[in-house]
Order: structure tokens, then C-alpha cells, then sequence
């Protein structure tokens, strides 16, 4: 539990990727479970987050804290980009079923 939740902790439903980890460890993990009933996927590599990948089983919103500070984020759907969100903290509204895919802006 203890490793899983240094790469992934969902508190408050609140997802944070990598929040204690260090960053000079690369590190990966595939569908997690996290509170409000998704399955997260990530990977950090050179200290950066690569992609964020969140499956929806129940169609709930999402919180997420941003994993590029001051950066914005594109965000796809079936390998479509539907958004570019920014913040501290993103909220993505999500459908049962469907994946949504994060990536850093330029």
C-alpha cells in the first residue's frame, strides 16, 4: 500500500501522481484504483510526468492536482484532443466507460 500511494495517492477525491516519490526514480504504473471509482495510469521518466491516463468506471468528476506545475494540459478523448485545461488543480468531467488521456502543453 505504502508504494502504491507514493505513485499514485487519491485522498479526498483528490488524485495526486508521484507526490512522494523521488524524482530521480523512474517509475511507471498501470490502472490503479482510485477513489471515485477510476483507474489511473502514469509514468514519470527524467523527473517529468510523461502522460496521465484515467479510466472512468462510473462516469463521476475527477480532481486532479496538476503534475506540470504552470503548465497547461491537453486533454484527449479516443485520441482526440477535446481540451486544454490550467491550474493548481484540474477538474475533468468524465462518462462511464471512457478513458481520458493527459498530456503536458508545450
Amino acid at each position: 500500500v505504502t508504494i502504491g500511494e507514493m505513485l499514485c495517492m487519491s485522498q479526498k477525491q483528490v488524485l495526486r501522481l508521484f507526490p512522494v516519490w523521488p524524482k530521480e526514480k523512474d517509475a511507471r504504473f498501470l490502472n490503479f484504483r482510485a477513489e471515485g471509482a477510476f483507474l489511473v495510469s502514469s509514468e514519470l521518466k527524467g523527473g517529468v510526468v510523461q502522460y496521465v491516463t484515467l479510466h472512468s468506471e462510473k462516469g463521476r468528476d475527477c480532481t486532479i492536482v496538476n503534475p506540470w506545475p504552470g503548465k497547461a494540459i491537453h486533454v484527449y478523448r479516443d485520441g482526440k484532443k477535446v481540451a486544454t485545461l490550467s491550474g493548481n488543480r484540474l477538474v475533468l468531467e468524465t462518462r462511464p466507460g471512457v478513458t481520458v488521456e493527459l498530456k503536458p502543453g508545450a
